[in-house]
């Protein structure tokens, strides 16, 4: 079931990489730079990549390498949100309004 909910997981944060990335949805309301994008992107492919080997029936040990390079992927999507994403706050409107 966990791997079920990290595939869920994993594939929602890349719809939402794929919304900010072009400027729609909420989340791209709150980023100040493609970057957060990139964060959510790479977020979502650790999700995935933790959770689809479980679910394709991979070795213990090829689930255990795969998890270690997930667990870099989202490492490095939560920096990449952290430093440029949704908690580093909103956009200036360019027209004021």
């Amino acid at each position: 079931m966990s791997a079920w909910i990290m595939l869920g997981a994993g594939c929602f944060f890349v719809v939402m990489g794929v919304f900010t990335l072009s400027g729609r949805g909420t989340a791209a309301a709150y980023a100040r730079s493609p970057w957060a994008g990139w964060g959510w992107i790479a977020m979502g492919g650790g999700f995935v990549l933790d959770g689809g080997p479980k679910l394709l029936g991979f070795s213990s040990g090829a689930a255990a390498a795969l998890s270690a390079v997930a667990m870099g992927l989202i490492v490095l999507g939560a920096v990449l949100q952290v430093w440029r994403g949704a908690f580093a706050g909103a956009r200036s409107a360019g027209n004021g309004n």
